[in-house]
C-alpha cells in the first residue's frame, strides 16, 4: 500500500512478513496525518498480525490488526499518550486505545475508546 511515511517493514506481521496487501488506505492516511502534524517520524511497533502472531501476543479474536485496519504507535519524545491519542482522533482515528507505551489507533468505522 502507498503510504508518504510508513515502509512495507512497518506494515507487515513481525513473525511472517505478510499482510501489506492487507492494510486499509485510510489508516495509512491517518498514521500519514499524524506524521505530518508531529512534523518527526513516529514509530509504529504493529500494524498487520496474522492469525497466528495475534493469538501469540493473546490479541482478542476480532482484532482490527488481523484485518489491516490498526496500527501501534509508540510515544514520540515529550509527549504523553493522552496528546497522542487526541492527535489520532484529530487525524480521523475511530477507535483509539491509550496505554502508558502509545496509543493504538484504528480504522474500524465507528467510534471506540478505551
Amino acid at each position: 500500500m502507498n503510504s508518504k511515511y510508513c515502509s512495507e517493514d512497518e506494515q507487515v506481521c513481525k513473525c511472517c512478513g505478510e499482510g501489506a496487501d492487507l492494510i486499509d488506505p485510510r489508516l495509512l492516511e491517518v498514521l500519514d496525518a499524524m506524521r505530518e502534524a508531529i512534523g518527526e517520524p513516529l514509530y509504529v511497533s504493529c500494524m498487520y498480525r496474522c492469525p497466528e502472531h495475534n493469538a501469540a501476543v493473546r490479541g482478542v479474536w476480532n482484532s482490527q490488526h488481523v484485518l489491516g485496519k490498526a496500527a501501534d504507535v509508540q510515544l514520540p519524545e515529550g509527549w504523553t499518550s493522552e496528546e497522542l491519542a487526541q492527535l489520532a482522533e484529530e487525524c480521523g482515528a475511530d477507535g483509539i486505545g491509550i496505554y502508558d507505551w502509545g496509543v493504538h489507533v484504528d480504522v474500524r468505522g465507528y467510534e471506540a475508546r478505551w
